[in-house]
């Protein structure tokens, strides 16, 4: 279940994501999105488990976040990436808007 997103950092190039986002679409897999969907709303910790996540910034749509904490608690994964520039820029130039950008801490929760 999920999906591998391309490791990208500030040396890597746009490719390896656009290659991902145009691999061919098995019908019984809906877990994988196509370019402009999100996966299925997760919750934080689920998102913090996933091992493309860890340690890297993620980009959440429609966010919501504990109102006791100000944590967030879950929310629509749209793109992650090692380089907080590079997501900034890819969400800004994508029809995202209102994303929370977010960084998993590796380990947490």
């Amino acid at each position: 279940m999920g999906f591998d997103l391309p490791r990208m950092n500030k040396h890597a190039s746009n490719q390896g994501l656009l290659a991902w986002l145009r691999s061919p679409r098995s019908e019984e897999d809906d877990s994988i999105p196509l370019p402009g969907e999100a996966l299925p709303r997760l919750r934080w910790e689920q998102i913090c488990r996933r091992p493309d996540c860890r340690g890297r910034w993620v980009a959440l749509h429609e966010c919501t976040y504990d109102r006791r904490t100000g944590k967030a608690t879950d929310g629509e994964l749209v793109d992650v990436d090692d380089d907080l520039a590079s997501l900034c820029n890819r969400v800004r130039d994508s029809h995202w808007k209102d994303c929370a950008i977010l960084f998993c801490q590796e380990g947490s929760s």
